[in-house]
């Protein structure tokens, strides 16, 4: 799927004022009083809304180091964050933050769920450790564990990031899993608030168990037929060419997410880390979508925005 290249935009100061000002919103309309007004947050120079706008931008930048990130705001943008963090307390600010920036990715997963048609079920590695590391990477991270990508036939060691995607491409809601967990055991619990909704998946997520659980919670669940079923009809076909083309989207979404976002490889050290990251990412992804709405813009027109 190709970006639109005339589409127009904002220039990056005022991307980091916009997203600022929706964030500070966003905070004293969602965030409880007591993690607004805790004991410390009235000496804290820079505010909370500032630690998550700098959070946002630094992942939809692609800049994986805080350190050279935070280099290239005090170059270009200090006049815009006077009180800017050095390296350590910017990421135990963003660390402490990670339940406030999940509370703001499902205001925004809300928004786009209620636009959706259907959801799409599928999961994506993000690896801890390349796997001549994985033994000594599994002694800081021993909840990680090894997984196997049938698409690229390799081995890797990490967690699995299953996810729900609207049909317009947003991140509605995830479950981060170590990566040796049956996709479908995870499915399970993260389908089960959707009653009531379409959700299209592949054929791992094929079988009676699931349709049973499905039946339980309320969703339909439509699965691709494995290759070797051939269809027996010509409405067959045409189904398996419709729901096909519709699951594209969440290739289209995991793509975006590993190229600009860098998902898959994280330079967490720990399982807390890990979720501070993955939250960052996930927030950055569907507030660039909101931004893109707001904008006018096609919705996953995200590399172009930042440009």
């Amino acid at each position: 799927m190709t970006e639109a290249t005339s589409e127009a935009t904002a220039s990056l100061e005022d991307l980091f004022l916009i997203v600022f000002c929706l964030i500070d919103d966003l905070y004293h309309e969602l965030v409880p009083d007591t993690v607004r007004h805790r004991s410390q947050h009235e000496r804290i120079e820079m505010s909370d809304a500032e630690v998550i706008t700098l959070s946002i931008m630094q992942e939809a930048l692609s800049m994986d180091s805080e350190e050279s990130f935070l280099r290239f705001v005090r170059k270009n943008y200090l006049h815009l964050f006077p009180a800017l963090l050095a390296r350590d307390r910017y990421n135990r600010r963003r660390s402490a933050l990670t339940e406030v920036q999940l509370m703001l990715f499902r205001h925004l997963a809300t928004f786009f769920k209620g636009r959706s048609a259907y959801l799409i079920v599928d999961s994506a590695p993000v690896e801890t450790a390349a796997f001549v590391r994985s033994q000594s990477a599994s002694i800081s991270m021993p909840e990680a564990a090894y997984g196997y990508l049938p698409s690229k036939k390799r081995h890797f060691f990490g967690f699995r990031l299953h996810s729900l995607v609207s049909d317009e491409g947003a991140v509605i809601d995830f479950v981060l899993s170590p990566a040796n967990l049956d996709e479908r055991t995870v499915a399970q619990v993260l389908l089960a608030p959707y009653g009531g909704r379409y959700v299209l998946g592949d054929n791992g997520y094929a079988g009676v168990p699931m349709q049973i659980t499905a039946t339980r919670h309320g969703y339909a669940l439509w699965v691709s037929p494995k290759q070797s079923h051939a269809p027996q009809t010509r409405q067959q076909a045409q189904w398996r060419r419709w729901l096909r083309a519709k699951r594209d989207m969440v290739e289209t979404v995991f793509s975006m997410l590993a190229d600009q976002f860098k998902m898959e490889t994280t330079r967490a050290l720990s399982l807390l880390g890990l979720k501070a990251r993955v939250a960052a990412k996930l927030l950055a992804f569907n507030m660039s979508l909101y931004l893109n709405h707001l904008l006018g813009r096609n919705l996953l027109s995200v590399k172009s925005l930042y440009l």
